[in-house]
């Protein structure tokens, strides 16, 4: 059977190091989309999912092909916040909502040099079930 594998890329708009730092424009695309379409690429995923507390953020997420499930509560949207915290409430709150998945995959947003193998060898290492989790 096919399992059902979700990435979420978790991309708040609160950046303070480099302000909206997820949609500056590199070659004239925002730097998330590069993420968002190397995980639609890599054909990993089932579901390529962006997590973000910004209506402007999630309108060009899925002009890139992203989904936007639900719009991340600004508690989990400040400089404190792990991506552990984020991931969890959203796995919590996807469940609760019915919807299934066999893995969740966090793949962060700021990564235009993001690699489909690198995508396809993480997801294989997690699959091998010797691994928790790969960074």
């Amino acid at each position: 059977m096919k399992k059902n594998i979700w990435a979420i890329i978790p991309a708040r708009s609160g950046s303070k190091g480099i302000k909206e730092k997820n949609i500056k424009l590199l070659n004239k695309r925002p730097l998330f989309s590069y993420t968002i379409l190397s995980a639609i690429k890599s054909k990993v995923f089932n579901k390529v999912l962006v997590l973000t507390d910004s209506i402007k953020f999630a309108k060009m997420a899925k002009k890139y092909g992203a989904e936007i499930p639900f719009r991340r509560p600004k508690f989990l949207s400040d400089d404190y916040t792990s991506g552990a915290s984020v991931i969890t409430h959203s796995v919590k709150f996807l469940i609760k909502e019915g919807y299934q998945f066999d893995y969740v995959c966090c793949v962060y947003p700021p990564n235009p040099f993001l690699q489909i193998s690198d995508l396809k060898k993480g997801f294989k290492k997690i699959k091998s079930k010797t691994f928790n989790y790969v960074f």
